[in-house]
């Protein structure tokens, strides 16, 4: 199953889905629109239906339509999940014909805008009838029976016609004559030789068997291979799955090399940074401790000074005080 086919049996068993639902849930809203249709079909099944089945035909109009979205809820489930896809198919078929002719008889309204409206719904519903008819035939791909029997019916008819040219040939008897008047070619041949007929009837059987076993030996044959190929790719898948594994060895230990070699780097440019910057610390604490011993100079320089002025004041305010001490001591002389 492919994921085209799955999405688009997946999205037309939407609408029957939701439709089934719908009908099973809240039958009453559907009673007075099917009412016209199973008054019809109700007596007809009744009527060409085996006693054994028409006596189990419901004939409330709520029980069918709850029977008919039943069935286009497990048709639409069947359809989408892939199980029993194509008989659901075909229920989904079934139960699409009375329901459209019972939603939408655009051929009984008489306003335009309405028969116009359901005149689209109906051919909408044609659409989704001929939809389902292509999934219920739908093989995948693989050949269907009808194929199958008529390739072989093909097959049958080319050997029957090879062994009629050879018995022709064998006997002098052209193979048009020998397929339109059999029986007297066979009493002819039987008559002629009896050893001739049997070889005849035994290479008949042998064609037969031939082509039986032909076609056994091609499936068989198709099968062999299809499960050798398997093999192979699986073997592929795992040699090519191994070589990823390798790759992605071979990159994660080249990263993780890289990612050591950018670590060490980054390791090395951060020490030399740290260098650099213990280095400018160093060179600024000494200039810092230069221009502390220049200011404590300075300082020192200019204490010294200011001690030598106020000396230098101390004495000169005591040679004053000592000559008004001389002055004094003459004025009181």
């Amino acid at each position: 199953m492919t994921l085209l086919r799955a999405t688009a049996r997946t999205l037309l068993a939407s609408y029957f889905v939701a439709s089934g639902y719908k009908s099973v849930r809240h039958p009453e809203l559907l009673v007075s629109a099917a009412e016209p249709v199973t008054d019809k079909l109700v007596p007809m099944v009744k009527k060409y239906a085996p006693a054994q089945v028409a006596g189990f035909v419901p004939e409330d109009t709520q029980t069918l339509v709850r029977v008919n979205g039943v069935a286009q809820l497990v048709g639409g489930l069947a359809l989408a999940s892939g199980k029993g896809r194509r008989l659901g198919a075909v229920v989904l078929a079934t139960s699409l014909v009375p329901s459209t002719l019972a939603k939408h008889p655009f051929w009984t309204r008489t306003d335009p805008l309405e028969k116009a409206e359901e005149r689209a719904h109906f051919l909408k519903n044609v659409s989704l009838l001929g939809g389902v008819l292509l999934a219920a035939g739908d093989t995948e791909g693989r050949p269907s029976l009808v194929y199958l029997a008529h390739k072989g019916g093909e097959s049958l008819a080319r050997d029957t016609r090879r062994a009629t040219k050879r018995l022709g040939k064998k006997t002098g008897v052209s193979p048009t004559a020998l397929s339109k008047n059999a029986a007297e070619i066979v009493e002819t041949v039987s008559k002629g030789t009896s050893q001739l007929t049997d070889g005849a009837l035994a290479g008949g059987a042998a064609l037969v068997s031939a082509a039986v076993a032909g076609s056994r030996k091609a499936r068989k044959q198709a099968s062999r291979q299809l499960k050798e190929a398997r093999e192979a790719a699986a073997k592929e898948a795992a040699a090519a799955q191994k070589v990823r594994a390798k790759e992605a060895a071979v990159l994660d230990k080249q990263r993780a090399k890289e990612e050591a070699v950018l670590d060490k780097q980054r390791a090395k440019e951060e020490a030399v940074l740290d260098k650099q910057q213990a280095k400018e610390a160093q060179i600024a604490e000494k200039e810092q401790a230069k221009q502390s011993a220049i200011a404590e100079k300075e300082r020192a320089k200019q204490a010294a000074e200011d001690e030598k002025i106020t000396r230098k004041q101390i004495q000169q305010a005591a040679k004053e005080a000592e000559r008004v001490n001389k002055n004094i001591h003459r004025g009181e002389n």
